[in-house]
């Protein structure tokens, strides 16, 4: 049995309105980060005071792909900024992302 990628927390809310530009300043190497324009990625670096940051990082959070360790993870923030594995979907009852159940598939 293959064990499922957990959720990664990537960055705390304590950076306040600099997260996303921390976002941006922490990938060293951009190939692991798809979906994101070099526009977007040069406005978030600017920092907060850019006229078009926070549609930057909506962009960011709408279609951004990080790459890491062989899986594939969305962006998601919550006041948090975590990865979610792809396949992962959101819970309303447990109000959290799950791995959707897959009892069915295996009738």
């Amino acid at each position: 049995m293959t064990s499922k990628p957990e959720i990664l927390l990537w960055l705390d809310g304590n950076r306040g309105r600099y997260l996303p530009r921390d976002f941006a300043c922490s990938f060293a190497n951009r190939r692991d980060v798809s979906g994101i324009s070099s526009r977007d990625w040069r406005t978030l670096q600017a920092g907060p005071d850019h006229d078009w940051y926070w549609e930057a990082w909506d962009n960011v959070c709408d279609h951004a792909k990080v790459s890491l360790n062989d899986v594939t993870y969305t962006v998601y923030m919550d006041g948090d900024c975590w990865l979610i594995p792809e396949g992962m979907q959101w819970d309303d009852g447990q109000k959290c992302f799950t791995w959707p159940d897959n009892e069915m598939e295996d009738i």
